[in-house]
Parts: structure tokens; sequence; C-alpha cells
């Protein structure tokens, strides 16, 4: 059970970041994801990011399903581009992943968690 929360997780985080940065935010939404408060307004940036974390985010949860033993560093760099991304577009509204994805680089790099015997890989 635990291999296929975390493949969904994956793969439902790379989806997440496609459907934030890919879409011009509506003239009534409460931030534009694609606004920084390093570089300004740089949509292509911001894109190209996004597109970056979720392919490596996808690809992580397409090889834990498919039993890779190098889904945990492919995570583990899906995870570090995300938290990028996410420090330079910062808003309030990601604090709550911004913790999420250093739990997961923490408990992937260091704490050797979920295990092999939890995922299968």
């Amino acid at each position: 059970m635990w291999r296929v929360v975390f493949i969904v997780f994956l793969i439902a985080h790379a989806g997440v970041h496609l459907a934030v940065w890919a879409m011009p935010a509506p003239p009534d939404a409460p931030f534009d994801a694609a606004h920084s408060w390093l570089l300004g307004t740089q949509r292509g940036v911001a894109l190209a990011w996004a597109i970056a974390a979720a392919a490596l985010l996808a690809a992580a949860g397409v090889g834990l399903w498919a039993h890779a033993e190098w889904w945990r560093t492919v995570a583990v760099a899906g995870l570090a581009v995300s938290f990028g991304l996410m420090v330079v577009y910062f808003h309030r509204w990601f604090v709550f992943i911004e913790v999420v994805n250093a739990a997961l680089i923490v408990a992937l790099v260091w704490l050797d968690w979920p295990t092999q015997s939890m995922v299968g890989a």
C-alpha cells in the first residue's frame, strides 16, 4: 500500500507543478505563481523550472512503479528542484509543501525512508 501512496504522491506532485505554473493566473487570483520576489514576473523561467521539477517527480513515480533502484535519486532531485522553484517564486501558500519537500528530502537521503520493504524498491 505504501508503494502506491508514494507513486500517486510523486505523480500528483508533478501534475500540481504543471497546473500551477503552466497557466496564467486569472485576474481575480490571489497571487501569480510566475511572479518572483527575486526575478520579477518571469513566466518562461518559472514554467521551465516547473516542467523540470514535474518531469523528475513523474519519472521518480514511474521508477518506483517499475521497481527501479534509481527512483530515490530522481525523487530527491525533483523535490530539490521543486523546493528551489517555490523559494524563488515564494508565496505564503507554498509554506506547507516546502516543509513536505524538505522533510521528504531528509527522509530519503539521511533516514533511508521509506524502507525497501515498505515500497519494494
